[in-house]
């Protein structure tokens, strides 16, 4: 069961029971004197839930190992291990030869600007496109449409047969019938022995076939089908190899399909070019990475089990080097490059076991300055940003299970939002306050922020209260600022069902 799914009962079924708890725990409050107030700690009526803003996942394993493959045009320069080397986190591994990053880089520097050139040209056109006037379409009165089937303007003929419905025209050359056909309808016998030997006359009829099976769709392609009084006919198809009739005009006009059509093209074009800047961008940053941190280290405590010859590695996709980690506990987790300077080697973190609900603490040891590709790694992430692994050291004694999937909350303070029964908190007119015990130990009226809220039951408090202070129930007989108080329990809050 995912966290999301487990959450969510626990929550709804304590939410249940607080609310016949609190119910039942109100026969206490009628037995109590007037001017004394039980409190009950802030700690003991909240409930916490993670910000997932700040949650990655992650595998626990009892040993650790960094695998480093050569992609591209990364060449090695020099090696600082042997095979068999002891080596520890921040060893030195090796160092990538500049020379051919820096060719590297130059070539990523071409291809943005390639992008910024054809996105300057793409633009240039498309804003003398969208300035451009477009010209009557002979063969589409769109002014004529006839009497006996104006009603019909929206009807979509899915199969093309004798059955049809006209949208316009009169079977003239100049104002043809006009059909419009739904996306893969294609031409029957039935249709063609009506025309050709039910009605042998001279008649002219259009099938469209239309954006979205619309009549005002852009136009995808039509045929023009001219049946002859001796029975036969004439066939002719406007299409364009991208299926789109956009024949200019010999002027350089266009039709208003036609500019319609090649506006929304040019506006792909863009589109294209603007994700091939972006690619090239991301690529540039990377290769710019690898120059900064041209020389690579260990990022676990271990043996170099592989070293192999770079060239070779390169070629069958096989490590370059691989080193096993000393046996232990270990969380290897992969971080996005959007959260990458949330952490750093030495934070704490939060750790909870999917499968068993425990929660237990962690220092990470290893933080890599290289992304992992999409075939090394198994993430359900965002497919458009690269992904960092990272390693976190475990006690043995936090009861984690070899092969858990776990999730790692990255901000060991700011990872939960504490909050609080809504009954406690009192709304006046948009204004939140709580009755709180003073130094004095009467109470006082305190007002609070107030965030989320949770399941309609809790809510969350960001400002006037702490997890020490002492709370009364503020629907109680009595209740009022000055009131002595007396420090309750659950128990007498909520009856001897808590």
């Amino acid at each position: 069961m995912n966290k999301t799914k487990r959450n969510t009962i626990v929550l709804v079924v304590t939410a249940a029971v607080v609310i016949a708890l609190l119910i039942g725990g109100l026969i206490i409050y009628k037995n109590l004197p007037s001017n004394t107030q039980n409190v009950y700690e802030v700690k003991d009526l909240t409930m916490s839930s993670s910000r997932d803003s700040n949650v990655t996942k992650g595998t626990v394993t009892n040993n650790m190992s960094q695998t480093l493959k050569l992609k591209g045009e990364e060449k090695v320069g020099q090696v600082y291990v042997a095979l068999g080397d002891k080596v520890s986190i921040g060893d030195k591994l090796f160092t990538y030869d500049l020379r051919s990053l820096q060719l590297e880089l130059d070539n990523k520097r071409l291809l943005i600007e390639k992008a910024n050139v054809n996105i300057y040209g793409a633009q240039k056109e498309l804003d003398k496109l969208k300035k451009t006037e477009p010209v009557e379409d002979p063969e589409e009165d769109d002014e004529y449409i006839d009497d006996e089937t104006s009603d019909n303007s929206s009807i979509l003929n899915t199969k093309v047969d004798g059955t049809m419905k006209s949208y316009q025209g009169n079977g003239t050359k100049k104002h043809p019938y006009t059909y419009l056909v739904a996306s893969g309808a294609t031409i029957t016998a039935n249709y063609m022995k009506a025309r050709c030997i039910e009605r042998p006359e001279k008649r002219y009829e259009v099938l469209e076939y239309r954006e979205d099976n619309k009549p005002a769709g852009v136009l995808i392609y039509k045929i023009l089908l001219v049946f002859k009084m001796d029975g036969t006919f004439d066939f002719s198809l406007s299409q364009t190899e991208d299926g789109f009739d956009i024949n200019v005009g010999d002027d350089g006009t266009y039709t208003k399909s036609q500019l319609t059509y090649a506006i929304n093209q040019k506006q792909i074009e863009i589109s294209n070019y603007e994700l091939d800047k972006q690619y090239a961008e991301t690529e540039y940053a990377g290769v710019e990475n690898k120059i900064k941190n041209s020389t690579v280290h260990a990022t676990v405590e271990g043996t170099v089990k592989t070293l192999a010859d770079p060239k070779e590695a390169k070629t069958t996709g096989e490590p370059f080097i691989q080193i096993i980690g000393k046996s232990g506990y270990y969380v290897q987790g992969y971080i996005s490059e959007l959260q990458l300077s949330d952490i750093q080697v030495g934070s704490i973190v939060k750790i909870k076991s999917i499968a068993d609900n425990v929660d237990c603490k962690g220092k990470i040891i290893g933080v890599s300055k290289y992304p992992e590709t999409a075939e090394d790694m198994s993430n359900a992430g965002n497919d458009n940003v690269s992904y960092y692994p990272f390693v976190i050291s475990v006690s043995s004694a936090q009861n984690l299970k070899i092969g858990d999937e776990v999730e790692i909350n990255l901000d060991e303070k700011a990872d939960e939002i504490n909050y609080i029964l809504k009954s406690f908190v009192i709304d006046e007119d948009g204004d939140y306050y709580v009755y709180k015990e003073g130094a004095d130990g009467k109470l006082k009226k305190q007002q609070v922020k107030t965030g989320l809220t949770l399941y309609g039951e809790y809510i969350e408090i960001t400002e006037g209260i702490t997890q020490k202070d002492w709370l009364a129930f503020p629907y109680t007989k009595g209740i009022k600022e000055g009131a002595p108080t007396k420090h309750s329990t659950q128990k007498e809050l909520f009856g001897e069902m808590y």
